[in-house]
């Protein structure tokens, strides 16, 4: 029995060398990087399953042309906000912001108990990395952009007297969901459906908003005239009737739903006797304005300083 063992032992110990040589010709699959920004990458399996999940999400909420025409632009807007993530983690990372597990799971929670849906789209891991990012861009940009935005009395009123050079005027209200939030379009859609059912728009801007400025005017902007806020919003905001609210509107921001509560043919202000309300109104117009601007500087010198590869 014991010689019949050691039989067996040689046996092995002489198959050894082949056995290795057959392991080292099996061939090995590498996740190769997708996208480099600095020390920081992403794979090509990484960057497909976010696609996946984007295209996914399109599907879902668009049809005909328009769906053509997102599914023609997904690979290029999706390329540039993993490097814009990828961008602001970094300027997280070296300013010392940390995101503690605590805020993550109670962003779950809300995000869980406002759309139960979402746990059937997302994994936890999904919803988690979402959250992450959505945060740090939150406070990279609170810091570097808007705490650095100063708003003068001569701002105020060089705004003031533009828009009384202007002519029509509407009287409007938005409410905001962020692009990065998942899926930002699907919420903002049933956001809609529950104002076209009745529900109170200033409690559903306090609730649902992520409009910075929306707990001190509960998504009421006061009257805008041309040329104070982005195009897309502008434009819808000046096609609609008294009374009526939007489709979906994108920007840079992310979508908004876009409500008129009035028009006026400008009468001339007194710039220099303005109420309360008004001064308000036009200090949201410059800050928002210098905001786009800012934002625009800041990722673009981000840009220029960094060691950005895209690899096809």
């Amino acid at each position: 029995m014991a010689q019949c063992v050691t039989c067996w032992l040689l046996a092995a110990l002489m198959m050894f060398p082949a056995l290795l040589a057959a392991s080292a010709q099996e061939p090995v699959l590498i996740d190769r990087i997708r996208i480099a920004v600095n020390d920081k990458a992403l794979t090509r399996r990484e960057v497909a399953e976010i696609k996946r999940l984007r295209i996914q999400e399109i599907k879902s909420e668009h049809k005909g042309r328009e769906l053509e025409e997102k599914l023609k632009r997904v690979e290029e807007d999706l390329t540039d906000e993993l490097i814009e993530d990828l961008l602001l983690e970094i300027h997280a990372e070296r300013m010392n912001i940390e995101i503690s597990d605590k805020a993550i799971e109670e962003r779950v929670d809300n995000i869980l108990r406002r759309d139960p849906a979402m746990a059937g789209i997302y994994s936890e891991d999904q919803l988690k990395s979402f959250i992450v990012k959505d945060l740090l861009r939150r406070r990279v940009l609170s810091r570097e952009v808007d705490s650095r935005i100063r708003i003068t009395n001569a701002d105020i009123l060089a705004a003031c007297r533009k828009q009384s050079r202007d002519g029509r005027e509407v009287e409007v209200g938005h409410i905001l969901i962020r692009e990065s939030e998942p899926d930002a379009l699907r919420k903002i859609n049933a956001v809609r459906e529950q104002l076209e059912q009745g529900a109170d728009f200033e409690q559903m801007a306090l609730t649902h908003s992520q409009d910075p400025s929306v707990s001190g005017n509960k998504g009421r902007l006061g009257f805008i005239s041309r040329g104070q806020f982005v195009k897309p919003f502008e434009d819808t905001a000046f096609s609609l009737p008294v009374g009526a609210l939007s489709e979906p509107v994108r920007t840079r921001f992310g979508w908004h739903l876009v409500k008129v509560f009035g028009e006026r043919v400008k009468a001339r202000l007194d710039c220099d006797d303005l109420d309360d309300v008004t001064r308000q109104s036009f200090r949201n117009q410059v800050f928002a304005k210098r905001r786009e601007e800012r934002l625009k500087q800041f990722l673009s010198g981000l840009r220029k300083k960094a060691d950005i590869r895209v690899i096809n």
